[in-house]
């Protein structure tokens, strides 16, 4: 995600109402076809997205499915998400967390080929770390944010050209220093190989955030120059954004050593499959297939504990002096941070079990969980998810209070939880443009919200029909209320299917893309069926597993699965999405 603190997000939900109008601008945004080394790679060429109907002003919550198309649907059971056969890129990384001046660093061999139609004469990489030199940069607001955040822009030297040995300039763009441009020596052909090496040195700020150090806890993401995505428009480069994500880029293989003080845990994408003290000092060796980044945390004050699900290992990390603080110890269910810690894995497995039958089971062999304090209730990497201390007290289950009178803002732990998992198939398994298409990462995440919540529900009981998602306040309201649908046009909060960029605010963009949005794709599941809906994000999912993305995509499958003549959904569609921006 970055998903919102509950409160702020639960503000914004009892303000607004869905409403429904067709509007929006062209878009240039659309997928490329991912070559092989040998190869030139060429457009996608799927079929265009089918114009949606003319949109009207009401639209019923609970309208009567109509007959669905018959096509083979992925099914619930045994729909095992398989990495790709095809030649992916590698990080190979050699890296040293040097608490002493709070840097990390090291070297950095990155093997890839052109994959696209187009010859490359230079790179573009990204440098998100250099974006903390100020909470300006960083995208705080520097009226709230008085901290000093000791950040820096990072050191990058020896870069070279494996294909003749060459040593490569760069430069940073002036107005926005994470955006690196490196002039090759020659230029990379499509489909052909290379390899750029570099050493980097990045500061990690003081900041108790997703990337920053903070009572005794390195989150260290989005540290090292990657690779931006190219597409039909060039290489992808825009501004970063702190409410939400604008990061985008390719699956990858990684080979990672890191580098810690002695005492120290470590928490991380991928699978560790090395150990090694030397003195004061250990070195840890992470493998870690099929990933868009990778990403730690590392602390000498971490507790953790283990779970399995499904042949999966679940890890989670919290600093010791949480089980030690009265704050912590003292809380209506007992210690509180024993309770939050149960909850989360809880929470986590029922997740997994969730999401594994609605979306294709969970592909990789772990799932790491933080818990320290972030400016958000929590935030999706690779693998590893972190949650914000602040979730977890007080924490109140479905099980610790049930019934109509339990309060939202009681379950955001679990809820919390099931979103950042959540994002390991919206934007892990399935990538896509978080800032230009922000609606195919957060808002699909928000709508598992709704399918961890009815999850839950029918553990209970199995022939459920009022599902927790009523409980919860996130049932979609009726949507014809003109005065309503005025403020949202006024507002510029629909189309869905718009980038980070146009919105007025940031406001508007969490309540169109967290919320609205959310309900838009659970009214989905209301006009179709809970388990046909599901069949089409199943489908979804297996078609573009570890590429990016885009809405033609998603509506080329609901099309397809529905079929194009569905009054109720085709109006609701109409009038949230702008499927002109796709064709």
């Amino acid at each position: 995600m970055k998903r919102m603190k509950h409160g702020i997000v639960l503000l914004l939900v009892c303000v607004l109402a869905l409403a429904l109008t067709a509007c929006g601008k062209k878009s240039n945004q659309n997928e490329k076809k991912q070559a092989t080394p040998t190869e030139t790679a060429t457009p996608d060429g799927r079929p265009a997205t089918p114009s949606s109907e003319p949109p009207v002003t009401n639209v019923t919550a609970t309208p009567t499915p109509t007959p669905l198309p018959t096509i083979a649907p992925w099914p619930a059971e045994n729909c095992e998400i398989r990495f790709p056969d095809r030649e992916l890129y590698h990080y190979d990384m050699d890296l040293r967390l040097n608490t002493a001046d709070c840097t990390v660093g090291g070297h950095v061999a990155f093997a890839f080929y052109n994959d696209s139609k187009d010859s490359w004469n230079e790179l573009c990489l990204r440098d998100y770390s250099s974006h903390f030199t100020d909470v300006k940069t960083a995208g705080y607001d520097p009226e709230l944010y008085k901290t000093e955040i000791n950040g820096a822009v990072t050191e990058l030297s020896n870069v070279v050209d494996s294909r003749d040995n060459q040593s490569l300039t760069f430069t940073r763009e002036e107005k926005d220093a994470s955006v690196v441009w490196i002039k090759l020596s020659k230029p990379l052909a499509p489909g052909e190989k290379m390899t750029l090496s570099y050493d980097f040195t990045a500061k990690i700020p003081s900041v108790p955030d997703r990337y920053g150090y903070y009572e005794g806890v390195y989150n260290v993401t989005n540290f090292y120059p990657i690779l931006a995505e190219y597409d039909q428009n060039g290489w992808s480069h825009e501004s970063f954004i702190n409410c939400g994500e604008c990061f985008c880029s390719e699956v990858s293989n990684y080979d990672v050593r890191i580098t810690v003080p002695s005492g120290f845990l470590v928490a991380s994408t991928g699978t560790e499959t090395g150990k090694e003290s030397n003195g004061d000092a250990v070195t840890y060796t992470y493998y870690a297939p099929c990933v868009r980044d990778f990403v730690f945390s590392a602390s000498d004050q971490f507790v953790k504990k283990e779970a399995v699900y499904d042949g999966i290992k679940v890890n989670l990390y919290y600093p010791s002096f949480m089980d030690a603080d009265a704050y912590w110890v003292d809380g209506p269910f007992g210690n509180q941070m024993q309770h939050a810690a149960n909850t989360t894995l809880k929470a986590a497995e029922d997740a997994l079990a969730a999401f594994g039958e609605a979306f294709g089971k969970y592909p990789y062999e772990e799932l790491d969980i933080i818990i320290s304090r972030i400016d958000a209730g929590g935030m999706e990497y690779p693998n590893l998810i972190i949650i914000t201390d602040q979730e977890c007290h007080p924490v109140v289950t479905f099980d610790d209070m049930p019934g109509e009178n339990l309060s939202p803002k009681f379950l955001s732990l679990e809820t919390c939880v099931a979103h950042e998992i959540g994002h390991q198939w919206f934007m892990g398994i399935v990538g896509s443009n978080s800032g230009m298409e922000p609606w195919l990462d957060e808002s699909i995440t928000s709508y598992s919200e709704c399918v961890f919540e009815e999850y839950r529900a029918r553990l209970k009981d199995p022939d459920a029909t009022v599902v927790a998602v009523d409980r919860l306040g996130r049932k979609v309201m009726d949507m014809g209320d003109v005065t309503q649908l005025k403020y949202m046009m006024e507002r510029g909060m629909i189309p869905f299917n718009q980038s980070y960029y146009e919105f007025k605010s940031d406001n508007d963009y969490i309540s169109a893309i967290y919320q609205n949005a959310q309900r838009a794709l659970y009214q989905m599941e209301e006009i179709l069926g809970r388990k046909e809906f599901h069949s089409v994000l199943r489908e979804y999912v297996r078609r573009n597993a570890f590429t990016n993305s885009t809405t033609a995509n998603f509506f080329e499958v609901l099309f397809e699965y529905a079929g194009k003549d569905n009054e109720e959904l085709n109006r609701l569609i109409a009038n949230t999405f702008d499927l002109e921006r796709i064709k």
